[in-house]
């Protein structure tokens, strides 16, 4: 119970009848910082009250192995903000300790499931599992970035939207961010009723930033990416790097959605591999095999490499 609470960051200290409820629902009311469940005497429910802003992060690390719920009781006021509700993300912040600046982030040997709530402004994901075993079910949650009201501007671009572990999944949401929406890394991600609107920096669908061997992306539903801007670092599905000659990225991606553009902006392309501007980031001599039910196939006018980018492309007999 010892590491459930950063009691550093708390602005009041939990009693002793409160503590001896680990196990059970712990309810936010006013609580900073990091909160940390690391191992199974600790609370197995975190519950953020209607109209109520947490400004604190959760952490669910390698000591958990039971499954852990976090959900809110309104999607709309039941408000994780752990930077604040117009704070801005840390543009270097890189790695582990990166990630750890998330609204939700998980190594654990479990599944937490996020419901019901909205993810305002990390300084780095929305909600992260980082590793295969960390298994992430997401239903029904709003993913926004803004960093002043009633604007769209961004400054950085390191505010991603979801990843998970093997079998995670992202339902019924909304995901409107300024870095990559969806980490399409491992070998099962489900995607299904999920609004994204693509704005100028991330990936909706996002393939890798280095070498991952195999994906498996399953849409179902009705999903939409919304194109809202007049240029775009990349494409709706992005491979930014790889120099690994001959390195085959295998994606087995199922499923439609519906691409659309809003009022006044451009349309962007489906596929890009490279970055715009910076000289490190490319894919060189590698393939990537796109195969499975309903896949788009890469084309020459939907497909653009940046750069020295020069990879190989091969589609699927089901890709259309």
């Amino acid at each position: 119970m010892q590491n459930l609470f950063k009691l550093a960051f708390l602005t009041g200290a939990l009693s002793a009848a409160a503590m001896a409820h680990a196990g059970g629902t712990l309810t936010l009311s006013n609580q900073t910082g990091t909160i940390v469940i690391n191992d199974n005497s600790d609370y197995d429910e975190i519950v953020i009250p209607g109209n109520k802003t947490i400004q604190a992060n959760i952490h669910i690390l390698k000591g958990r192995t039971n499954d852990v719920v976090i959900r809110g009781n309104n999607r709309s006021t039941s408000i994780l903000a752990p930077n604040g509700l117009w704070g801005e993300s840390q543009a270097d912040a890189k790695g582990t300790a990166g990630k750890k600046l998330s609204t939700i982030y998980a190594d654990c040997n479990c599944t937490v499931s996020v419901s019901n709530l909205t993810s305002r402004n990390p300084e780095k994901f929305h909600i992260l599992g980082d590793t295969d075993n960390s298994v992430m079910l997401v239903d029904n949650v709003n993913l926004y970035t803004r960093i002043a009201a009633n604007s769209d501007v961004h400054h950085h671009h390191t505010t991603d939207g979801f990843g998970g572990g093997v079998g995670s999944s992202i339902r019924n949401s909304n995901i409107d961010t300024f870095d990559d929406s969806i980490k399409v890394y491992r070998t099962e991600m489900t995607v299904e009723n999920v609004h994204i609107t693509h704005n100028e920096f991330g990936a909706p669908f996002q393939f890798g930033w280095g070498g991952f061997d195999y994906a498996k992306l399953i849409l179902k539903g009705s999903n939409t990416v919304k194109d809202n801007h007049s240029s775009y670092r990349h494409g709706v599905f992005a491979w930014v790097s790889t120099n690994e000659t001959g390195y085959v990225r295998k994606v087995d991606y199922r499923g439609a959605f519906n691409h659309t553009v809003a009022s006044g902006k451009n349309r962007s392309k489906l596929y890009t591999f490279g970055h715009l501007s910076n000289t490190n980031l490319t894919v060189s001599g590698a393939t990537l095999n796109l195969f499975g039910g309903q896949c788009l196939a890469s084309t020459g006018s939907n497909t653009e490499f940046r750069l020295t980018s020069n990879a190989n492309i091969t589609n699927g007999a089901y890709c259309n």
